[in-house]
């Protein structure tokens, strides 16, 4: 482990976002094509694909991140309470990938 750059688990986890990344791109490319009045079906639910890949990105990140955070959380407030402000901050900011999720699908379905 010395050495290393970065974590093999931390790299899996890099390389999958930027393949899911890129395929959300590629998915709202195609539903771009959805908002003409001539509309294909396969672009309509491409434009359906797209919103509900973007939020199953988002929520699965915040349910990784507040359970790991969630523990750790736990361990500090049970050593020392006065930390829990401090915790409630982590926690709240492990949820913003759902909230970007959320506001990326809401863009993809309605154009915005």
């Amino acid at each position: 482990m010395k050495g290393e750059i970065m974590p093999k688990k931390a790299a899996k986890s890099v390389l999958l976002s930027i393949l899911f990344i890129t395929a959300v791109s590629a998915i709202t490319l195609a539903a771009e094509q959805a908002t003409s009045p001539s509309a294909s079906p396969i672009a309509i639910g491409l434009k359906a694909v797209g919103a509900g890949l973007s939020l199953l990105g988002g929520t699965v990140g915040a349910g990784y991140a507040l359970g790991a955070t969630g523990a750790a959380g736990i361990a500090v407030i049970s050593e020392k309470p006065e930390e829990f402000g401090r915790v409630l901050l982590f926690i709240g900011i492990a949820e913003t990938p759902a909230i970007y999720g959320i506001a990326i699908a809401i863009v993809i379905l309605f154009a915005i």
